[in-house]
């Protein structure tokens, strides 16, 4: 089946008499007939569920959809995006060792490697993965890399084929998170990654109404991440993943009209007036365009951001004479909804620090939605043109 048909069907079995919606399944613990079918399923030689936190029937079938829309042989659902990122971390690197991460990254995913995994012994270094040479430089004894399809916020895309070459001929393991392109529009197992998370929060979920986490990859590696969410607790609710693998079945249709309405706005935003500069990465003005176009020629999702002449103040006057749009910190909703970096996803930096990454006093991003495009144009450009 093709993957539009797949977003629809994957997870599930349905016998005859089956309900064609999956039940929700709240139930923490499962009971057994003897000591023998207890052991049976704890070990794994039957299927089955036995305690909540290891493992549940909406959970396993959320995992089974995520890993086979990318690819995987298996997946390992967690409490939240950043739970699943740190069991993913710990499974492609359980002993300190130095982490290779791309240079604009998620504020979130930057605190867990500065904050909690450097005081335990590992080292992170940040380098601009679209520069080839420093990314070969910066991997002499690293043990991982980590990298996002496109990033966040000012939407950057890297080669990520010649880059996972270039880890593993150095003996590194590769993990990217691929949460803003989904499986729809980039798989990136099939370009050399070992492992691919999702905050599933976000695009798989897509209705601002859930927090859960997918990590997916070989079923050795998922095994052990899985393992690992069981025993630090970090694992997802029932509820949680049956909204989630609903979302899922409308992610295909989704994340095409996200695609097509985020490019629409970077397009009508750029060069407009009180508007310095644009990110997108199928902008012709991107520095990304060339790899963006080979690697997602179907879209490059949701995201796009912008930044506005006269900082913060600027920001503030746009924010309040829209109309339709709204202010929120996460993404990946139906509603197309803004979020201000330098106090939402990047606040634990320095202003230098984010002006190293691009982030400035006006950059605004973008989550952009499944409205009319023209609704969204219009709604922008009488907000930044009043100003």
């Amino acid at each position: 089946m093709r993957l539009a048909s797949r977003a629809v069907h994957a997870g599930r079995e349905l016998a005859a008499r089956s309900p064609l919606a999956p039940p929700i399944h709240p139930a923490s613990v499962h009971v057994f007939e003897d000591l023998a079918d207890y052991d049976a399923v704890a070990r794994g030689d039957r299927p089955g569920h036995y305690y909540g936190r290891n493992s549940n029937e909406n959970r396993a079938m959320l995992e089974r959809a995520v890993a086979d829309l990318e690819g995987a042989e298996a997946g390992a659902a967690a409490a939240s995006g950043m739970a699943a990122l740190h069991i993913a971390i710990l499974a492609l690197a359980p002993r300190a060792t130095t982490i290779v991460a791309t240079r604009e990254l998620y504020g979130g995913t930057m605190a867990l490697l500065r904050q909690d995994l450097e005081p335990a012994g590992y080292e992170a270094h940040f380098v601009d993965m679209q520069d080839l040479d420093a990314v070969r430089r910066s991997l002499d004894g690293a043990g991982l890399l980590l990298m996002e399809t496109v990033t966040n916020p000012l939407c950057g895309v890297a080669d990520i084929e010649a880059i996972a070459r270039m880890a593993h001929e150095r003996g590194a393991a590769v993990l990217v998170d691929n949460t803003f392109a989904t499986p729809i529009l980039c798989r990136p197992l099939e370009l050399g990654a070992d492992v691919v998370m999702h905050s599933a929060t976000k695009y798989i979920g897509g209705h601002s109404d859930l927090v859960a986490g997918v990590v997916v990859g070989g079923r050795t590696l998922i095994s052990t991440a899985h393992a690992r969410a069981a025993r630090t607790g970090g694992t997802l609710g029932a509820f949680d993943a049956w909204l989630a693998l609903r979302g899922l079945r409308t992610l295909d249709v989704r994340v095409r009209r996200h695609s097509e309405n985020a490019l629409a706005l970077a397009r009508a935003l750029e060069g407009m007036a009180g508007v310095s500069k644009v990110h997108h990465p199928l902008l012709n003005s991107s520095s990304s365009y060339a790899v963006a176009s080979r690697l997602l020629p179907e879209g490059a999702g949701g995201m796009m951001a912008f930044d506005l002449e006269g900082g913060r103040d600027a920001v503030q006057r746009m924010l309040s004479r829209l109309r339709m749009v709204t202010f929120a910190a996460s993404l990946g909703g139906v509603e197309t909804t803004v979020s201000y970096p330098e106090i939402t996803s990047h606040r634990g930096l320095t202003a230098d620090e984010r002006a190293e990454l691009g982030v400035g006093s006006g950059t605004v991003r973008v989550s952009v939605g499944i409205e009319s495009a023209d609704d969204i144009v219009a709604d922008f450009t009488q907000a930044i043109a009043t100003q």
